[in-house]
């Protein structure tokens, strides 16, 4: 731990260390609530008729996790004696699984975006107060990285079915080819289009997790579309706007490396939605070129956590309501790890750069909105609907749909049937209505 000012001790639950005995603690951790849920399972029967035990012991698991990983019991006034530097390290060992895909589902390849002088960014947008100051900052400390001549990397991944058509025609399964063109960075053919998706994890997890990348195989299958996306900077290591950055970097990259704004469909999951917005945004705001659909799943749009439905869905949803004052909020952590939680900072996350749902949100493309009815940020993501609907009146398509007995960013369970909907419905969409336009919410 860091030593130069005086640390409140912490209550750690998962392994600190990456070894056998820290595996072992893991699995400890978890035994007693699968074991219960098993119980409950065989004893009174699904919680929800159509989901079966693999989707209770999946949903336990995550609320176990997210509830009981780190202490949620401390006092404000304690964040600035939390060593967020050991935390960040805790988080991270205790990831998302992350694993390669199997051959029949799907090939990747990872790549590094280098952020050389051409590959950097400038922001122009002045009205969004202390957020855009950051953005301005954290660009302007790249740009002398490169200049210095140490260029920062984005590390991303590219993602294709191998149930594409565009797969089968192309001999890339075999163990002993190169790295097919088909995993590069760079349009196929000149009207290709592409999927650029931002992962979920409340800003803190989630790059590279094989829940992820079953996600990005699975719209790639339903698109027949390749998947683009950053593994972008996470917290509580890198606070706001690092993410936001990295994403609107990655986008501009995928522009310059000749891809056309209007075959670029952005998408994301939870936290990872926001992203999209928030990139949508500024993109608007600075008259850049916008991409021509969004796909947006559990967007988790209001960071302040307002909605009524995050009291009222506690009941089938994985998510756990936090108070702000906690300093292990996903929120806190995201947003300024270390400080304390004020009436300012409340304020500061009401900027639709960090909370989308208060912004103006004309001049979209055509949006996709899914969600669970029974998830926590229902309220939430609702009121952004309507606003988005209300603000694209006469331009745009918003529709939104609503999957019933479902908790929060339910494409992760992929196995169930709400899941592969979805799924089904975002190939639909995106061949249906990206550079399309109509009104209303559907």
């Amino acid at each position: 731990m860091s030593t130069d000012k005086v640390r409140v001790p912490l209550k750690l639950r998962l392994k600190t260390k990456d070894n056998i005995a820290g595996r072992l603690q893991n699995m400890r951790f978890f035994a007693w609530g699968v074991l219960g849920t098993i119980f409950k399972y065989v004893w009174h029967g699904p919680e929800v008729q159509s989901w079966n035990l693999r989707f209770h012991i999946i949903r336990d698991v995550l609320r176990q996790y997210l509830a009981e990983s780190l202490p949620h019991d401390m006092p404000n006034e304690s964040a600035e004696k939390i060593d967020f530097a050991y935390v960040a390290e805790y988080i991270a060992i205790n990831n998302l699984p992350s694993r390669s895909l199997q051959p029949d589902v799907g090939v990747n390849q990872e790549h590094d975006i280098v952020l050389q002088s051409e590959n950097c960014v400038e922001y122009n947008v002045p009205h969004y107060g202390l957020s855009s100051d950051k953005l301005c900052k954290i660009a302007a400390m790249d740009l002398r990285s490169a200049q210095d001549g140490h260029p920062r990397t984005i590390s991303c991944q590219v993602l294709l079915s191998t149930e594409t058509g565009r797969f089968r025609d192309h001999d890339i399964a075999s163990k002993n080819a190169p790295v097919s063109e088909l995993l590069l960075i760079n349009p196929l053919e000149p009207c290709e289009r592409i999927i650029l998706y931002f992962h979920g994890g409340a800003y803190c997890v989630g790059d590279r997790s094989l829940t992820h990348m079953l996600v990005y195989a699975h719209i790639s299958r339903t698109t027949g579309l390749r998947v683009f996306s950053p593994n972008y900077r996470l917290a509580p290591k890198n606070c706001f706007p690092s993410q936001l950055h990295d994403c609107f970097a990655s986008y501009m990259f995928l522009l310059r490396r000749g891809f056309k704004p209007e075959n670029i469909i952005i998408a994301g999951d939870s936290a990872g939605s926001a992203l999209a917005v928030g990139i949508m945004l500024i993109l608007r705001d600075m008259n850049l070129p916008m991409p021509g659909a969004a796909v947006l799943i559990s967007p988790w749009v209001d960071l302040t956590c307002s909605g009524e439905s995050w009291k009222s869905n506690q009941k089938l949803d994985y998510l756990t309501e936090f108070s702000l004052d906690d300093p292990f909020h996903p929120t806190r952590m995201f947003y300024a790890a270390g400080k304390q939680f004020t009436s300012e900072m409340l304020e500061e996350l009401r900027c639709p750069l960090v909370s989308p749902l208060f912004g103006k949100l004309n001049g979209m493309p055509p949006m996709l909105i899914q969600m669970g009815r029974d998830e926590l940020l229902h309220d939430d993501i609702q009121a952004f609907a309507t606003k988005a609907s209300r603000d694209n009146a006469g331009g745009s398509k918003v529709k939104l749909e609503i999957y019933d007995n479902m908790p929060h960013a339910f494409v992760l369970f992929d196995f169930a049937e709400a899941a592969q909907k979805a799924f089904t419905n975002i190939g639909e969409f995106i061949r249906d209505n990206a550079g399309g336009s109509s009104n209303g919410i559907i």
